[in-house]
């Protein structure tokens, strides 16, 4: 169980550093900035999710880890 928790710990710091990078650089490259439902700001929305779910999985693994 620790390996599963040590591979999801370092799939949110993953994530996290690809947001913290990978926002700013999306949304200063946008084709269309006046489309707000253009690719960018999809894959932006793809990657929090993921990082959400990242974080709640964190979570759970967490409370079994001891």
């Amino acid at each position: 169980m620790q390996f599963l928790s040590f591979l999801a710990a370092n799939a949110l710091l993953f994530a996290s550093l690809i947001l913290v990078v990978g926002v700013p650089v999306l949304y200063m490259t946008q084709k269309n900035p006046s489309d707000r439902r253009n690719s960018e700001i999809r894959t932006i929305e793809v990657i929090g999710g993921v990082w959400f779910h990242l974080v709640l999985l964190n979570g759970a693994i967490a409370l079994f880890v001891v």
